[in-house]
């Protein structure tokens, strides 16, 4: 941009701007750095971009190397696909699950080996911009008195990234310990502290829609924390739900959903369930994936911005999967062209945003 253009036109064309030029934007001048850098554009730009750019993040194992791949998800896909060197922080845990994808962040939980010791840590990745938070987990259960539930979510009034631990001891008495952490305090806050709501088991799959955190259960209902009020709640689930084996809550078309597996003669087949209009409403079967010939039992991956389902598909002459996208109308499936070890693929939708630019890539204790 030309000097002789005011910087507050300059500031106004940047606001317009897609997120890789804003990252490479950065290296023209200090004002603009300072510019693009600053918490309040972070905050407000993807909330003010009106089309940021969709991908899906599908991360497996290939031999003994994981590897990341994003796809960009427009009517191109799957012919956009690039990889991504995933952060050292990241690449340094093990035995890592993904907890989930938020205003493009992504949430992996592992355990790290830092020097002599070995912690539980959460990572924070936002790919777009290359940034990376590692936040250590501490007090974290896993013995006979207990066990611990990681949740993630972004606050949509601050858009700040937020982590929730909750503590289930179980002796004498089942009490719950939690704490939620702020990753612009870097403090961990303990909210509550007590006897559940109602007594039942905790899983660890959960998922984050319209600000708040939603557990499954071995229950009759989805246990659910709202980020603004720091409240827990309770959504009643279908009855039949409670003696359905594998049932996982997901997102769907951006409400709350749940995956059911079932039997159908040989094979397995997966309903998908939605809560449409969010809050109140119950549960409708929106359809089921079905493919012929092959069992689909915990081979949903997720789901496309348009629906569209992506699943693993095992080789049966080999020990590989590839992936593939199920089309719910036709039923048809299309390979994506990804291949590599079986029970190694994850898949999580993200769009491109600023959140963490700001960051310097650290470890928090």
């Amino acid at each position: 941009m030309s000097d002789y253009i005011p910087f507050e036109i300059q500031s106004e064309i940047m606001k317009r701007l897609p997120v890789k030029s804003l990252v490479q934007f950065r290296s023209v001048s200090k004002q603009w750095k300072s510019f693009i850098d600053c918490p309040e554009f972070i905050k407000t730009y993807h909330i003010n971009h009106p089309n940021p750019k969709h991908h899906l993040l599908v991360r497996y194992k290939l031999g003994s190397v994981r590897k990341y791949t994003s796809i960009i998800d427009d009517n191109t896909f799957p012919q956009q696909k690039f990889p991504l060197t995933a952060p050292e922080p990241l690449n340094s845990l093990r035995y890592t699950l993904t907890r989930g994808s938020v205003d493009g962040l992504l949430c992996y939980y592992g355990l790290y080996q830092d020097v002599d010791l070995e912690t539980h840590m959460v990572v924070i990745w936002n790919p777009s911009v290359r940034k990376c938070v590692g936040i250590v987990i501490p007090n974290v259960l896993r013995s006979k008195v207990g066990y611990t539930r990681i949740g993630f979510g972004v606050c949509p009034r601050t858009n700040d990234p937020k982590l929730v631990k909750i503590n289930v001891v179980q002796t004498p008495s089942i009490c719950w310990e939690v704490q939620v952490f702020t990753l612009s305090s870097r403090v961990w806050k303990t909210v509550f502290t007590g006897a559940p709501l109602r007594s039942c088991t905790l899983m660890s799959e959960h998922v984050f829609v319209d600000a708040i955190i939603y557990w499954s259960t071995r229950g009759s209902f989805i246990l659910s924390f709202d980020l603004k009020s720091d409240k827990f709640g309770e959504v009643s689930i279908p009855e039949r739900f409670v003696r359905t084996y594998g049932q996982r809550v997901v997102k769907v078309n951006g409400s709350l959903g749940l995956l059911e597996y079932n039997k159908e003669g040989e094979m397995w087949v997966c309903g998908v369930w939605m809560r449409k209009d969010h809050v109140n409403n119950p549960f409708t079967k929106i359809y089921t994936v079905k493919v012929e010939g092959k069992s689909v039992f915990f081979k949903v991956l997720g789901f496309r911005n348009n629906g569209e389902v992506l699943l693993q598909s095992d080789d049966d002459d080999s020990e590989g999967s590839q992936i593939e996208v199920y089309e719910p109308s036709s039923g048809r499936i299309n390979s994506v062209g990804i291949s590599g070890e079986r029970l190694t693929f994850s898949a999580w939708w993200y769009m491109e945003t600023l959140l963490l630019l700001d960051q310097s890539n650290s470890i928090i204790h």
